[in-house]
């Protein structure tokens, strides 16, 4: 029988967790602002959140709230450039899972961003990654997430990806 090799990930958000190493993401071009951090792991927030985390393998304290915009209705489509593509092995755009970073302002979570201009691409089968950088005008880095017309009188404290809940690792 043939066991995956698990390994256990401290983290200051979630404390101990046993990851699979086959569901590590390896950034082939990392984030912005965190060149030297190329190995991450994706967490669920929730089972029914469309947020997701994005936890560093060597930073217990660096996990990112990630997204795909589509789950709040955003017109989201680009181009991913050849040598994008040819670095992450791309055969498909179904062969790509593509997740936005997320800004939650602590004092009012209802006006959460996300940045449209620099998007995740994820090889679904190899788990290679790349932060893409858009130039592309339809596109802002904090674009509202939620419409002043949804959260007039809705509350976001049980939704709110901020506060920390028990994460689960998605299968890839």
């Amino acid at each position: 029988m043939n066991r995956m090799s698990t390994i256990t990930l401290e983290t200051k958000r979630f404390g101990t967790l046993e990851i699979e190493s086959s569901t590590i993401i390896r950034f082939k071009k990392p984030i912005l602002g965190f060149e030297d951090l190329r190995e991450y792991v994706l967490l669920n927030h929730a089972d029914d959140s469309p947020f997701k985390w994005l936890q560093a393998i060597s930073r217990p304290d660096l996990a990112f709230v990630v997204t795909n915009p589509q789950f709040f209705n955003i017109d989201y489509a680009f181009d991913i450039d050849d040598d994008t593509t040819a670095l992450l092995d791309l055969k498909t755009a179904d062969d790509a899972l593509v997740l936005t970073m997320v800004n939650i302002p602590a004092d009012a979570p209802q006006k959460m961003t996300t940045n449209l201009l620099g998007p995740l691409v994820i090889n679904k089968t190899s788990l290679h990654a790349a932060q893409v950088v858009l130039n592309d005008e339809r596109f802002q880095t904090k674009t509202p997430l939620i419409s002043d017309q949804q959260h007039v009188g809705e509350s976001t404290e049980e939704s709110n990806p901020a506060e920390p809940s028990s994460p689960s690792v998605p299968s890839p």
